[in-house]
C-alpha cells in the first residue's frame, strides 16, 4: 500500500510539473507574441462614411478594427505594416474549416467558435476562404509601409485625400505628374494619359471605375517611364490596366478585384520593358495578357502592325481567374514580328474556374519565342493547365468579315473564339498564321484540386508547328510527371515537345 501511495504522489507531482511547464511555455509564447506585436507598426485606413461595410465579417489587426468593404464577390480589408501583426476575423456564420491562400505561405489559422486567428510577418495578399466556399472570401491586402508619400501641396500631384468618395470622371495625366490616392479614399473615375513621360499612380486607396461605363480604369498610350503602385482597382466593367505602345513600366503591389464579363486585369499591348510584381489579380477574363497591335485604337479593328514586344517580367503575384479567359495569357491579337523574352516566376495561381492557367493563343502572324514559366504553384485549376496553339480566331485579322459566317465557323470545345478552317482553305489562311517556339515550364506544381489536362497544337504539320516546348519538373498532386501521356498533355502539329 505504501508503495502504491508513493507512486501516486510521484505521478501527481510529475503531472503538475508538466502542466506548470506547459503553462510557462504558453506564457512565454504569449509574451513573445506581445513583444513582437508591440514592436510592429500598423497603418489602418478609415473608410468614407458612405462606404458599404460588410455585415458578415469583421476584421481586427492587432486588436484594432480594420474596415471591411463589401462587394458582389468578396469582403476586402487593407492596411500597411512592418513587423508582425495578429489578425482576427469574426463571422456571423459557424466556422469549421478555413483555407488561407496562397497555401504556399504556410499560414495555419486557429479557429475558435466563429473567429479565425493568425499572424503574418511580411506583406502579402491573402484569400481567406471559409468552410470550403470560394464564393465569399475575405481578402486581406497587407502592404508594406509607404515611402516618399507625395505632398498634397505639390503642383504636379493630383491628390485624393482619405475619408472621402471622389467623383472624378476622367483624370488626364500629363508628363511629370503623379496621382496619389490616399488610403481610406475612394476615387470613382478613370485615369488616362497620352504621350506622357515620367508619370505615377500611387497610394493605398481605391480606384472604382464601374461608375464610368465602358472606359478602362487606367489607359496609357505611348507613354514612357511609368510607375503604378499600391492601389486597389475595384468593380471594373472592361479591361482594367492597359499600357498601350508604352515603354518602361513598373507595376507593383496593386490589387484588382473585378467580376464583370470581359474585365481583364493587366493588358500589355505593344508594350515592352515591364516589371510586374507583388500583385493580386482576380478577374473575370485574362488576369495578365500580352497583346500587340499598332494605331490608337483601344480595340483593334484595323490591320495595323505594332512594334515588337520584349522584356516583360512578372513575379510574386497571386492569380484568380474566373469563368472567362485565362490566368496568364499571350494572345489572341499578336500583330507584330516578334514577341520574346517574357518570364513569369514565383507566382501562385489559387483558382482558375475555367480556361487555362498558362496560355499562348497566336491568332495572327507574330513569332512568339523564349517564354519562361518558373516556380509556379497551382492550387485549383478546373479545366486546362497548359494551352499553346496557333489558329484562326474570331479576333484574327483575316477572320471572315461576316458575323453570321463567323458564328457558323465557331469551334465549340477546347478553345473559346477559335474558328473552323474548312478543307481546301488551309493555304488561304496559312499565310497569316504565326509561330511559337522555345517555351519552357520549370518547377510547376499542381498542389490541389482537379488534375487539369493540357493541349499543344500548331496550325499545320509543315510551316506552323509549335516547336521546342520543355516541361521540366512538373509535379501534379505530389507526383512528378515522367511522360506527356501521364501529364495528360495532348500534342497536335508540334515538334520538340518533351517532358523531363
Amino acid at each position: 500500500m505504501s508503495l502504491f501511495i508513493t507512486k501516486w504522489f510521484l505521478n501527481k507531482e510529475k503531472k503538475e510539473y508538466q502542466m506548470k511547464n506547459k503553462f510557462i511555455v504558453w506564457v512565454c509564447l504569449q509574451m513573445i507574441a506581445f513583444v513582437a506585436t508591440a514592436q510592429s507598426k500598423v497603418v489602418l485606413y478609415n473608410a468614407p462614411d458612405s462606404a458599404v461595410k460588410a455585415t458578415e465579417f469583421q476584421v481586427k489587426v492587432n486588436g484594432q478594427e480594420s474596415f471591411a468593404y463589401k462587394n458582389d464577390v468578396s469582403t476586402i480589408t487593407y492596411f500597411s505594416f512592418e513587423g508582425k501583426v495578429e489578425i482576427e476575423i469574426s463571422s456571423t456564420h459557424d466556422i469549421k474549416w478555413v483555407d488561407i491562400r496562397p497555401k504556399n505561405l504556410g499560414i495555419e489559422p486557429v479557429i475558435k467558435e466563429s473567429k479565425i486567428y493568425f499572424s503574418i510577418s511580411k506583406p502579402c495578399q491573402l484569400s481567406v476562404e471559409i468552410n470550403g466556399e470560394s464564393t465569399r472570401p475575405v481578402y486581406i491586402f497587407a502592404s508594406p509601409l509607404e515611402k516618399n508619400i507625395p505632398s498634397a501641396l505639390d503642383k504636379n500631384v493630383i491628390f485624393f485625400e482619405k475619408g472621402k468618395i471622389h467623383y472624378a470622371n476622367t483624370i488626364k495625366l500629363q508628363s511629370n505628374q503623379s496621382i496619389y490616392i490616399e488610403g481610406g479614399a475612394i476615387v470613382r473615375g478613370v485615369i488616362e494619359a497620352e504621350n506622357a513621360n515620367n508619370i505615377k499612380v500611387l497610394g493605398r486607396g481605391i480606384l472604382e471605375a464601374g461608375f464610368v461605363k465602358e472606359k478602362r480604369p487606367i489607359y496609357l498610350y505611348q507613354c514612357e517611364n511609368i510607375e503604378i503602385e499600391g492601389i486597389i482597382l475595384l468593380n471594373n466593367t472592361t479591361w482594367t490596366l492597359v499600357p498601350h505602345a508604352c515603354n518602361r513600366v513598373n507595376i507593383s503591389n496593386i490589387k484588382i478585384v473585378s467580376w464583370a464579363f470581359g474585365s481583364d486585369g493587366i493588358d500589355l499591348v505593344a508594350t515592352s520593358h515591364v516589371s510586374i510584381k507583388d500583385c493580386f489579380l482576380r478577374c473575370n477574363d485574362d488576369c495578365i495578357v500580352v497583346k500587340c497591335w499598332g494605331g490608337v485604337e483601344k480595340y483593334p479593328e484595323t490591320p495595323t502592325k505594332g512594334v515588337d514586344v520584349t522584356n516583360i517580367q512578372v513575379s510574386n503575384t497571386v492569380f484568380w481567374n474566373m469563368a472567362w479567359g485565362n490566368a496568364i495569357d499571350i494572345g489572341f491579337e499578336l500583330r507584330c514580328d516578334k514577341i520574346s523574352n517574357i518570364s513569369f516566376k514565383n507566382c501562385d495561381v489559387i483558382h482558375v474556374d475555367r480556361g487555362a492557367v498558362f496560355s499562348i493563343h497566336n491568332g495572327d502572324y507574330a513569332m512568339v519565342q523564349d517564354i519562361l514559366y518558373e516556380d509556379i504553384r497551382v492550387e485549383d485549376a478546373m479545366h486546362k493547365l497548359i494551352d499553346i496553339a496557333i489558329f484562326l480566331s474570331q479576333y484574327s485579322l483575316d477572320r471572315p468579315t461576316n458575323a453570321e459566317e463567323r458564328k457558323a465557323r465557331y469551334k465549340q470545345g477546347v478553345w473559346d473564339g477559335v474558328l473552323k478552317v474548312y478543307g481546301g482553305e488551309e493555304e488561304k489562311y496559312e499565310k497569316n498564321r504565326g509561330y511559337i517556339k522555345n517555351i519552357t515550364f520549370k518547377n510547376i506544381s499542381v498542389t490541389d484540386g482537379q488534375f487539369p489536362y493540357s493541349v499543344i497544337s500548331g496550325y499545320d504539320s509543315q510551316n506552323h508547328q509549335v516547336e521546342n516546348v520543355l516541361i521540366q519538373n512538373l509535379v501534379i498532386h505530389g507526383k512528378r510527371m515522367k511522360s506527356l501521356k501521364e501529364a495528360r498533355v495532348f500534342v497536335e502539329h508540334g515538334k520538340g515537345i518533351e517532358i523531363k
